[in-house]
């Protein structure tokens, strides 16, 4: 099975704070020929990990698989999904420019930009960030 992570397609310093989600979501339309639902899957991996303060969403954590049979490249399942604060204190991709406290106006403004409706977002990410906090509330500092 091919793979490729938006590290080798972007070629940003992964060992710094360098890419941000405007720019994931731009390379899934493009490689995903505009899949609404590997958009929407990016769409939802970002607002888990501000939800879930998994800072450690850098550039080898988001990759592409290609698919021989619809001749297509889609999105991998997700992986390596866990609370980290980083070595900065901040999300390695950053979400509307901002790494140290995103919130629904930057999530919201990301999946705009991609062409997804502004209540399809908020909608999105209000049931991730109630899923999140009634999974992992109690572990939540």
């Amino acid at each position: 099975m091919h793979m490729c992570t938006a590290a080798a397609l972007l070629e940003p310093d992964f060992t710094q704070p360098s890419l941000d989600y405007h720019s994931l979501m731009k390379l899934t339309k493009i490689i995903t020929r505009d899949s609404p639902e590997d958009i929407g899957n990016m769409y939802r991996r970002m607002c888990f990990n501000v939800f879930a303060h998994n800072r450690d969403d850098y550039s080898k954590n988001f990759t592409y698989l290609y698919d021989e049979n619809k001749e297509k490249w889609c999105l991998s399942p997700a992986y390596d999904l866990t609370y980290s604060s980083t070595y900065y204190g901040e999300h390695t991709t950053t979400v509307d420019g901002n790494g140290s406290d995103p919130g629904m106006k930057e999530l919201i403004k990301v999946g705009t930009k991609a062409g997804m409706s502004r209540n399809k977002c908020r909608e999105l990410a209000e049931e991730i960030q109630e899923c999140v906090n009634q999974m992992l509330g109690k572990y939540r500092i």
